[in-house]
């Protein structure tokens, strides 16, 4: 475009000039009005012509200008839905996307905080329970005997124990107390069974109200001690090893379901050796499950005892049969060869003749002459005759067909 107008403009200056130069040298060479006034048309026309030219050369330009656009602009539309509409198409997308995602996170936002809410109403009910459950185990004598005892059940449970095979809770008997030797009606906690008859007492105690003053405040280690000395004492007192209907080692089973109170209490060995010179044993639920492991494996060993023993005495019963059976073959078979000498005595006996008395068969293979008809014959072995009473008795043979 730009070209083109410096063209167009180089041709009207041109043209201009040519004019101007024309009109003057016309001026020189005609002085007459004539000629000024014929000039002064051909100016005239000459600028008309001027102003043609340039309004066409403007008509032109704007028209090849517009043209240019035009293509440009469609050049460039069609270069913008190239690159721009896929562009548009993965914003489309991506926008899909983003929605999606801040609405899965919303969704999940919520329920996080619903969560949240639950978790924390959990919590509470959570604390209320445990606060309760606090409350229970350190005011309540009766809940926390319950709460001891129902742990050891679910721990002989959990080892294989069946309630009324391999153990009994709150077992009712009699026992002479140490401190009145008075007999007093006891209920150990657990009593479980053992091999030959004989039984494991184990008394749960739960002494958490010092316990946790104990964690709160170290200085109350030894109120925990205490109170742990009187549970041991009153244990013993009981005096299990003589009470009647069990037949137990001579120790007692001190169970506490407190797991660290047990360690703190195996640092003092004073404590320790005192229980067992009381026939007390403190153990918590790592050693009881050794414990009962143990049993386990006595009850195990004691089966398999008594199988050997069912095992000798079904082999032993089975081989004093299989000897009984083989006299009894023996004593059949010589009955069998009794039988069969006799039998063949019999035969032969039948088969003595001479020629002035013939055999039983050979008298009645004869019939066949009197005119029987059948197609049955006497075995030939049976017909034979002549043999003496010597050889037919010393033959013991029977004689087939």
């Amino acid at each position: 475009m730009l070209v083109l107008y410096c063209t167009a403009s180089f041709i009207v200056g041109f043209v201009l000039a040519s004019i101007i130069l024309h009109a003057n040298y016309v001026r020189k060479e005609l002085s007459s009005n004539a000629e000024l006034i014929a000039l002064k048309a051909k100016m005239e026309a000459s600028e008309n012509l001027q102003e043609i030219i340039k309004r066409d050369f403007v008509q032109l330009a704007n028209e090849t200008i517009k043209n240019e656009q035009e293509d440009l602009r469609k050049q460039n539309r069609e270069t913008l839905e190239e690159k721009i509409l896929p562009l548009t198409k993965e914003l489309g997308e991506f926008k899909a996307k983003v929605e999606k995602f801040n609405l899965a996170g919303l969704e999940n936002t919520t329920k996080i905080v619903e969560q949240i809410g639950n978790l924390e109403k959990n919590n509470k009910i959570i604390e209320q329970e445990a606060k309760n459950l606090v409350d229970a185990l350190t005011k309540n004598q009766n809940t926390k005997g319950s709460y001891g005892e129902n742990l050891l059940d679910t721990i002989l449970q959990s080892c294989g124990m069946q309630e009324g095979i391999h153990y009994t809770k709150q077992f009712v008997t009699f026992s002479e107390n140490l401190k009145d030797e008075i007999e007093h009606i006891v209920r150990p906690d657990i009593v479980v069974n053992l091999p030959n008859n004989r039984h494991l007492i184990i008394d749960s105690k739960v002494t958490l109200t010092s316990y946790l003053e104990y964690m709160n405040n170290s200085e109350k280690i030894k109120e925990f001690k205490q109170e742990v000395k009187k549970r041991i004492t009153d244990l013993a007192n009981k005096n299990y090893q003589k009470a009647g209907d069990i037949l137990q080692p001579d120790f007692v089973l001190m169970y506490m379901p407190i797991e660290p109170s047990v360690n703190i209490l195996y640092e003092d060995m004073d404590l320790i050796n005192s229980a067992y010179k009381s026939n007390v044993i403190i153990v918590g639920t790592a050693s009881l499950l050794a414990t009962i492991r143990l049993v386990n494996q006595l009850f195990a060993q004691q089966k398999q005892s008594e199988s050997v023993n069912k095992i000798v005495v079904a082999g032993t019963n089975l081989y004093e049969t299989f000897v009984q059976f083989c006299e009894d073959l023996i004593d059949v078979q010589k009955r069998f060869e009794g039988v069969s000498t006799q039998l063949t005595k019999t035969i032969n006996r039948f088969k003595r003749g001479n020629k002035a008395k013939p055999s039983l068969f050979s008298q009645v293979q004869e019939l066949k002459d009197f005119g029987i008809s059948t197609s049955k014959e006497i075995p030939t072995g049976l017909l034979e005759t002549d043999l003496s009473e010597e050889s037919v008795e010393s033959s013991g043979v029977l004689i087939n067909d």
